[in-house]
């Protein structure tokens, strides 16, 4: 299966936000590979997808669009005890999550929570190839569901607002990484744009008071726009503190960023070793973590069934037991 990584271009700027300063970045179904039977016979390797010889009723697609309106009425009974589901005139329906369960210095993916990793080999059309999820782990009750799925956008006086989405990742993030590695060398990341907003078709209606309904999205028409984002808050921590439990106490203050964000450029997810880690000392994502768990759940596909290797489905994106389906049929996440 090819398992492509989109990078889009980023230019570097700054802003500062309260807290912590926030630079800023502008952004502008196939299976497998084909296995004879012999192979099959010897066995797969530990982390391959198993396979059977007969299709699934429905072909699992290699990955859900984040587009799809069924992200807000699987999500919004699930947020709204723990916030507020508005729309906003620039970002269009989202959920902000309440400022005295969270704080005022609230970042996405800087606290409340903290970073693990894995290495993992992808699928590419010339064999395989290393790839770097970096897995936020939540201590929030909610944070299974926006730090996995949907984006982050900054609103201003509002504080941080979430865009449903329905695609999982460990983190959706862009990264800023240091020029060279040592103990003071200094990383960024920032919670990835939306590619869309959410708007309600035909609208809002006023009631013949001349007031309008409550919004209740649920039995709403949603309707996808593309939203051209430019702009990702940036995030600034010592390289050597990523992994840190206590992460949000040690980001950086607007002024301290801003005097070290021009000692990091603009890259893809970076490897522990790249800044310095030893590979014992990074943390795995907690196999058995509740939160994580259940965004594993729903990021795998409901058509695909695990047989004989007993229920559980380990973390995307990959099925590690046997699926339903021959191999033009596995499902690889």
């Amino acid at each position: 299966m090819k398992h492509l990584v989109h990078l889009a271009p980023i230019r570097s700027c700054v802003l500062a936000l309260p807290a912590v300063l926030l630079g800023c970045a502008e952004h502008a179904e196939t299976g497998p590979p084909a296995r004879t039977v012999a192979a099959l016979e010897r066995g797969l390797e530990e982390d391959s997808v198993g396979v059977s010889m007969r299709p699934p009723v429905r072909r699992a697609p290699p990955q859900f669009d984040d587009a799809d309106s069924d992200a807000v009425r699987l999500f919004h009974d699930v947020l709204a005890p723990y916030g507020a589901w508005s729309d906003d005139a620039r970002l269009g329906l989202v959920w902000i999550p309440a400022r005295d369960a969270v704080g005022e210095s609230f970042v996405p993916y800087g606290t409340h929570g903290r970073w693990t990793h894995r290495e993992l080999a992808a699928v590419t059309e010339s064999g395989h190839a290393p790839f770097h999820e970096w897995t936020w782990v939540s201590d929030l009750p909610w944070g299974w569901v926006t730090f996995h799925y949907g984006r982050w956008a900054y609103t201003g006086d509002r504080g941080w607002a979430w865009i449903a989405g329905r695609r999982y990742a460990g983190a959706w993030v862009d990264w800023r990484t240091p020029h060279g590695a040592g103990e003071d060398a200094v990383i960024g990341w920032g919670p990835t744009p939306p590619a869309h907003v959410w708007r309600i078709s035909p609208g809002p209606r006023p009631t013949r008071a001349g007031v309008y309904g409550p919004l209740d999205p649920r039995d709403a028409r949603l309707v996808p726009v593309p939203y051209a984002a430019f702009a990702t808050p940036y995030t600034y921590a010592r390289a050597r503190d990523v992994f840190a439990p206590d992460l949000g106490a040690k980001l950086f203050a607007a002024a301290a960023a801003l005097a070290v964000a021009y000692t990091t450029d603009p890259a893809g997810a970076p490897s522990p070793q790249r800044l310095g880690f030893r590979a014992e000392d990074v943390p795995a994502p907690p196999a058995m973590d509740r939160g994580l768990q259940q965004a594993w759940m729903l990021a795998t596909p409901a058509t695909a069934s695990a047989i004989g290797a007993g229920p559980e489905l380990g973390p995307p994106p990959r099925l590690r037991t046997w699926v339903a389906g021959g191999a033009r049929y596995a499902v690889m996440r």
